[in-house]
Order: C-alpha cells, then structure tokens, then sequence
C-alpha cells in the first residue's frame, strides 16, 4: 500500500513512482515499457495519489499510455477561491512474505512533479517491534486515517490502518527528535508554528506570504530580537502596507522564486478582491535549487532548534484552517541548525530601498484572472458521455468565457478541441479503447499570455470497458517487450532492458514491429519456472497465467503492424501456455 498527497502532480512523476514502487525505476522517473506493463499489474488497487482537483500538471509531453494513471488518482475537490488541498506526504507499507510490516512516512514541501526548487523534507522510519532509538509519534495515525478515508482502496479499512499505526514505533535521523506530525483539513484549528515562547532566534522560510499572517507573525514571534524571513521577491511584492509593516523588524532576505507551472494555489489576499497565486506550478527544467520552495518555522536557542515544516506557507490561509495542510514538529541540534543557517546565508538581503520598489503588476493581475478561470473550470459540473467509442465533453453549466479567453479541451490522449463560448458540449468524435480515458486535457489562453494547461479528471458514463488497461498496454508494448514482461514475471527477474523508456511515445507512423519467435519462452522455461516454484514457492507461474491470455489476445486485436507470422507465433505461445496450465498449474 502506498498513499500519496500532493498540491500538485505531474503524470511523468507519478508513472516514476509507480515504477519505483515496483522496484524497476529510475532517479529520473524512467523505466523501459516492460516494466510500466508490470507496475501497472502489480499496483492496481494498492497505490492512490491524492492531489487538489484541477492541479494535474500537463507538461510538454505526455505519452498515450499515461491513460492508464487514471485510475490511481483521486482529485480532492476543495474551492480553490477559498480553500485548497495542500499537503505533501507519502505513507508506504512494505511486507515481505514472513516478514513484519516495514512503514515508511515522508513530509515536505515537495510536489509530485519535476520540480528543481529548494525543498525540504523529513523521512522516518517505522516497525511494531521496538528498536533501539525507535519512538511513538503522535499523529502519524490521524494522518494515515485522512489520507486511507480520501483514498477509498479497497483492501484497505481506515479504522483497521489507524489502530495498526498507534502500534508502530519510528525511527528519525540522528539526532532528530520528533513530538508529533500534523495533517489538518479545512474547518480545522492547526496549532500555530511559533509562539511568544520560542527560542532567541526566529527562522522562517516561505516562498509565500499575505497580510494577515505576517501581522501574526510578528505578534506570535516579538519576544524574540533576531528574527529572520527568507521569502521571495514576488511574494513580498504582493505584501501590503500591513503586511510590510508587520515585517519591519525582521531580517527580509530572498531567493529565487519556485518556477511556475501549477503548483500551490493562491494564499495572498488583497483587500477587496479574491486571493492571487502564490504557489508555484513547478516547471520540468531550471538549475539545481532554482527557487525556493520550502516552509520552514523555526526557533533555535542554544545548540538545540525547534522545527515545524512541511506545506504550510507563512499564509493565513495556510494557518487559519482553511487549507489541508500537513506539518512535522521535531526538535534538532547543530547539524540542523548549520543546515537552516546555510540556506539563510544562500539569500540575499532585501533593503528598506528595494521593498519601496516592489508594486504588483499587470502581470500580477493577468495571473489572477487566468487562476479564476481555472477555478471556475476545476467546479464546473463535468461528464463525459460515452456511446460505445464515441466520446462526449458535457458541462453542466456555460463557462463565461471572456473574449480575450481561448478555451481548449480534449482527451489526454486524443486531439484538443475549441470549446466554444456559450456551448456546453464537445464532440470528440471515436476513440479507441486503448487511448480512453477519464483524463480530461485543458488549455487556456489569455490575450497574449503564454497557455495554461492541466488534466482534470471527469466521470465516464457509461463507464470505460475493464480490458482498456490491456489494450492501452498492448498498444505501446512491442512484441519484444511482452516477451521481456513475460520472461521477467517467470523468472523473477529484471527485464531485459532493450525496450524504450515507458515515456517514449511512437512515432506517427509506427515502424514493422521486429518478429519475435515464441520459442524465447519454450516448454522448458516453463518448466524450469514450475521446479523453482516448487522449492520457493514463489508463484511465478500464477502470476504470468493471471495475465498471458488477456495480454496476448490485447496484442493481437491491437497489434496493427504485426506480421502475420507474429501472430501465428503469438497463437502458438498461447497453446503451449495451456499445455503448462493444465499440466502444472491445474494439479
């Protein structure tokens, strides 16, 4: 089981992690087809990715197959206008057979996406059994509950999840100490990250901030005469004269800010007007730490630092219980404090001169009025109606369309289509099985502004056939990379390796797939793979005979460049299959 929760994603990112998780991926979210193939399989109903409705990032590319990741996401509906869904964690569960469970439980700032800004994190480690250094951290069952009830997996019972997780005891880095981890939804009261007892000296970093927090800020933090704001220009650009003047007795210093591409929503609030964006989309280039992205609280005195950080911005709307955040609270010693002191001296200091300077521009106001249009677009009621392979874009309502505004719509795997103003559906005309979808591709532009564009997605009714998944896989997995897929679920092994990245998308005109002759997989394999199951019990043959029949017959109804002699080879792997079927696996 792995549950996931992000502001943002980015389906490369998201089949990386699939690819992890089974145990054939790369540091760069790549992976060759076969092995997508077998994530797929082998993670359908156990992996959820939990991110606010309307923040699926829709990069340069996206590969027909990313049709598939439809079904591990879950959208969280909350009003971007008001209120958002922000936290960044990940619970997993690992179980070996004849092994206790192994959990594992990271929170940061970092979104599901290709990002390259500054973020932080915190990693811990748990079993039931106690260990040397091991603790019990409250919260950890709270937030598994939020994230199982969101998830809705089907093996997975959130009561059972919670009162399994008051049992497991963590292990933090050295010389970290941790009292609890916080995940609060909207309507909740999160206790504040710094009060008049903290340390002699405040660290803050926050690539977003808004009035009414700084004000609180510099309230909950006056006992203290050292204190520091590491923030970014824009976001003190978007300060008012509140804000600033809330701010007038700290340290104000910058780094660059996180690259945009659809990441957090909008938390600075303007008198008399809905809150502009404030987080970033994060884009897919950039150098190293191009911007900075993390939220850090912190109070140091002495050799020991108290830290609270995870998604939480220096933001009312953040703090206030409007947003889903989440937040770790641990205590450090001079490791950490060298390291938040390290990021301090990476900024450069914001003069009295340079803050004068800082006035919100047309840009500004252009950026809000395309984030109300995504808003709109993200509540707008939304089906797509299915009549066999033809597909049907229908809204509930008219999207106000200004006339500066081009609206485009489409399938995610199939072309984008003018959405008209003052119509309520697109036709998008057949699609085949293997490229349908609930994934819903958006582009937006305004006047001159460069285009938005983002994934939603939106209910199929009638629902989409159960064999898509094969289809889908079938059509980008050559002939060779079944075999590899096949070959490596038999022997229990890593795949060949000869397939291009699952990301690859074909070209237009698809080359003569190369001939693959069945006898790579004979009888003797076959049985090679029986003997070692009997010994290991590894049930390698259950798991090819799970699959073979379907995917083969996918390949075949979807195969249009194979030659006929691959599909008389394929036909005779499907007969030798249940000759083994029903000599070995029947008895």
């Amino acid at each position: 089981m792995a549950l996931f929760a992000a502001y943002s994603a980015d389906p490369i990112v998201l089949g990386g992690a699939l690819l992890n998780l089974h145990a054939r991926g790369r540091d760069n979210a790549r992976g060759n087809k076969s092995d997508f193939a077998g994530a797929i399989e082998a993670l359908r109903e156990r992996v959820r990715f939990i991110v606010q409705r309307g923040r699926i990032h829709r990069g340069p590319r996206l590969p027909k197959i990313a049709a598939v990741l439809d079904q591990f996401v879950v959208e969280m509906p909350y009003r971007e206008s008001a209120n958002s869904w922000h936290p960044k964690a990940a619970l997993i569960c690992y179980q070996a057979e004849g092994l206790p469970r192994f959990w594992r439980l990271w929170v940061g700032s970092r979104n599901l996406t290709m990002s390259r800004d500054l973020d932080l994190g915190l990693v811990l480690d748990g079993e039931s059994r106690r260990r040397k250094g091991s603790q019990v951290v409250d919260g950890i069952d709270a937030l598994g509950v939020t994230l199982a009830r969101a998830a809705k997996l089907p093996d997975v019972d959130p009561d059972d999840l919670a009162k399994e997780l008051r049992a497991v005891r963590w292990i933090a880095p050295d010389g970290i100490d941790v009292s609890r981890i916080d995940l609060w939804t909207r309507g909740s009261e999160p206790i504040a990250p710094l009060d008049a007892t903290s340390g002699d000296k405040i660290v803050v970093l926050s690539p977003f901030l808004c009035d009414a927090f700084a004000r609180s800020l510099a309230d909950m933090t006056k006992a203290s005469a050292d204190r520091t704001l590491v923030t970014t220009l824009p976001a003190l650009r978007k300060l008012g004269n509140d804000g600033r003047a809330g701010l007038s007795d700290f340290k104000l210093l910058a780094l660059g800010a996180p690259i945009p591409d659809g990441d957090d929503v909008a938390e600075v609030e303007l008198i008399g007007r809905e809150p502009a964006t404030d987080e970033e989309d994060e884009g897919s280039g950039g150098a190293s730490h191009s911007g900075l992205h993390a939220k850090l609280f912190a109070a140091i005195q002495g050799e020991r630092i108290e830290i609270v950080a995870g998604s939480a911005n220096a933001t009312d709307r953040a703090w206030s219980g409007r947003n889903a955040e989440v937040a770790a609270r641990f205590t450090g010693g001079s490791a950490e404090i060298d390291g938040v002191l390290a990021i301090v001296g990476s900024a450069t200091p914001v003069s009295d001169a340079l803050l004068q300077t800082l006035t919100e521009t047309e840009a500004d106001a252009a950026e809000l009025a395309l984030e109300r249009l995504r808003w709109t677009l993200a509540d707008t009621s939304l089906s797509l109606d299915r009549n066999g392979r033809e597909y049907r874009l229908t809204s509930g309502e008219v999207v106000p369309l200004p006339p500066s505004v081009q609206l485009e719509a489409g399938l995610a795997t199939m072309a984008l289509h003018r959405w008209q103003p003052g119509v309520t559906h697109i036709e998008l005309g057949e699609v085949p099985l293997s490229l349908q979808t609930d994934l819903v591709q958006f582009r937006l532009t305004i006047g001159d502004l460069p285009p938005a564009s983002w994934l939603l997605r939106v209910p199929v009714v009638p629902s989409i056939d159960a064999e898509r998944d094969a289809a889908a896989i079938s059509r980008f997995l050559s002939v060779a990379g079944l075999q590899a897929w096949l070959r490596e679920m038999l022997e229990g092994g890593a795949g060949a390796g000869s397939e291009n990245d699952w990301d690859t998308e074909p070209e237009a005109v698809a080359p003569k797939r190369s001939s693959w002759k069945h006898d790579g997989l004979a009888l003797e394999d076959i049985l090679t793979a029986w003997a070692k199951d009997q010994t290991h019990k590894s049930g390698s043959l259950k798991r090819v005979d799970a699959v073979i029949d379907r995917y083969v017959a996918a390949v075949l109804a979807h195969g249009e460049h194979l030659t006929q002699a691959d599909r008389d080879d394929l036909t005779a792997l499907q007969q030798t299959w249940r000759i083994a079927r029903e000599v070995l696996i029947a008895r």
